[in-house]
């Protein structure tokens, strides 16, 4: 019996893993001029971790995550999101008590039991930051601001940002009460989830997609009627920030995303294009939490941050038609006249390479048509053409197939074709 991947996951390979790659390189990029630095954390943490910090409402933990008991008896999980795997890190290793803002990346797979579908998988991956130590508007919006920019460098256009507070905790003390009020009379009318919800988180409600768009949830009331003056000033310094920096946004009532930990202001990134098949897609999603450092026994930590879903941005980029760069451009591919230039060849091959040229050789074949094939299926830029001849009279022919040009050039003068500095000179 054939042993297939598991449904939900995926293989990259070929142009995927370029595209997956790129992805990484420019979101680290942008990341690291905005002063961020990367984090790595295990990629399965102790149950609580997620139970105490993202919520036992959240479907993450009621559904969705992968558990497991060890040899040691000890209750594991692997990561369904990185923001609490972060928070502990950060607490267990007292970085607190460095003065000034802490900014921090990761990259890496995240893992959730969910029924797969376009977007959706059991294993995906996350890029995302975390802001620690500053509870402030302009740092709020400096964060959307980065992930605006990594779509903006990405070429993913249709983008919408949602923009949403969840107010202080006094304002959802006092919006919670409305909002069961609001609720209790029609919750026979209402999904399963949103019942136990109910009991749980009754903000969660506000994010059920199976009721989203019935006359319960467009009447429901708004948490704007419940935020106090201090709440309402923090969401206008943040609105007016993200003016100045020209960055146009939707305040969306019903924005509360899906984990528990949230205060203040949410944010998603949302693909907006009606004719597309990965409409409302959110490619991107974040907020503020102030109160997951009490949870892993720590100090109050101020906090902002969001994640990116990299499957999702390569859907986009697919949808756009955005051809990623080769990130070996300007391959060579030497071909070599007959068994005995073969191993001088190899040697060539490999002083390019140790200059930070790819370089591809047929190791077996002396005809010539399947060294050009090589080089067609590699996509060599250049094609270097050795025989006995040239090695004896220290020569060499190169062609440069994008140019239409070929050369015969003395070894010597191999380091400035191909602008290598720093190098001996390459004889045969």
């Amino acid at each position: 019996m054939r042993i297939n991947k598991i449904k939900g996951t995926i293989d990259f390979f070929g142009y995927e893993v370029e595209k997956y790659r790129y992805i990484e390189k420019v979101c680290v990029d942008i990341a690291k001029k905005f002063g961020y630095s990367e984090v790595i954390t295990p990629i399965f943490e102790a149950t609580d971790v997620f139970v105490r910090s993202v919520g036992e409402s959240s479907d993450i933990v009621n559904k969705e995550m992968y558990t497991f008991t060890d040899r040691g008896n000890r209750s594991l999980t692997l990561r369904p999101e990185g923001t609490a795997p972060m928070m502990r890190m950060f607490v267990e290793n007292k970085l607190y008590v460095n003065p000034g803002l802490a900014k921090y990346y990761y990259f890496g797979p995240i893992f959730r039991y969910e029924r797969p579908q376009k977007g959706r998988y059991h294993q995906f991956t996350q890029f995302g930051v975390e802001t620690y130590g500053l509870e402030n508007p302009l740092l709020d919006a400096d964060v959307i601001n980065l992930a605006c920019k990594i779509m903006n460098a990405l070429g993913i256009e249709n983008v919408k940002v949602c923009l949403n507070t969840l107010g202080s905790k006094e304002a959802r003390n006092a919006y919670v009460p409305a909002l069961k009020e609001y609720f209790a009379p029609h919750l026979e009318e209402m999904c399963a989830d949103c019942k136990v919800r109910f009991e749980k988180n009754p903000l969660r409600m506000l994010d059920c997609k199976a009721d989203a768009n019935t006359e319960i949830m467009n009447n429901v009331p708004k948490i704007s009627d419940y935020l106090t003056e201090e709440d309402k000033a923090y969401f206008e310094e943040l609105k007016n920030a993200l003016d100045i920096l020209g960055i146009k946004y939707e305040v969306s009532d019903k924005l509360v995303r899906g984990l528990d930990y949230y205060s203040n202001d949410v944010f998603e990134l949302i693909y907006d294009n009606p004719d597309s098949a990965i409409n409302g897609l959110t490619l991107c999603a974040g907020g503020r939490y102030n109160d997951m450092g009490r949870d892993f026994d720590g100090p109050d930590v101020k906090a902002v941050g969001f994640a990116f879903g990299v499957e999702r941005m390569m859907m986009a980029l697919d949808e756009l038609g955005i051809k990623v760069p080769d990130s070996s451009k300007d391959k060579v591919t030497v071909i070599t006249l007959g068994k005995p230039v073969k191993k001088v060849g190899l040697k060539l091959v490999d002083y390019l390479r140790s200059n930070g040229i790819p370089a591809e050789i047929d190791y077996q074949s002396d005809n010539l048509k399947p060294q050009f094939k090589l080089a067609e299926r590699i996509k060599a830029r250049y094609i270097i053409i050795i025989g006995e001849d040239e090695v004896a009279s220290n020569m060499m022919t190169i062609k440069d197939t994008w140019k239409q040009v070929e050369v015969k050039i003395k070894v010597n003068e191999l380091n400035e074709y191909f602008e290598i500095e720093g190098a001996n000179k390459y004889a045969y």
